[in-house]
């Protein structure tokens, strides 16, 4: 069965400071802090993400968010 997913919003990496992640994103018009354990992936300052929600669950995605030719 296919599901939809919905990106929620796409942020870029600010500072990597220890363990915490502070992003711009693209809904706020602050910087949010993160957990760094929150990324499937490993994140440097100018590296962009995205939010996507799949049924029940919500995940951090790493990189650009697909185009609408993808």
């Amino acid at each position: 069965m296919n599901s939809i997913a919905l990106i929620i919003f796409v942020g870029v990496v600010d500072i990597v400071n220890g363990d915490i992640v502070m992003a711009e994103i693209d809904l706020v018009d602050d910087v949010v802090m993160l957990p760094t354990a929150s990324f499937p992936c490993e994140i440097k300052e100018g590296d962009s993400f995205y939010l996507v929600r799949r049924a029940d669950v919500t995940e951090i995605v790493c990189g650009e968010p697909p185009t609408q030719e993808n």
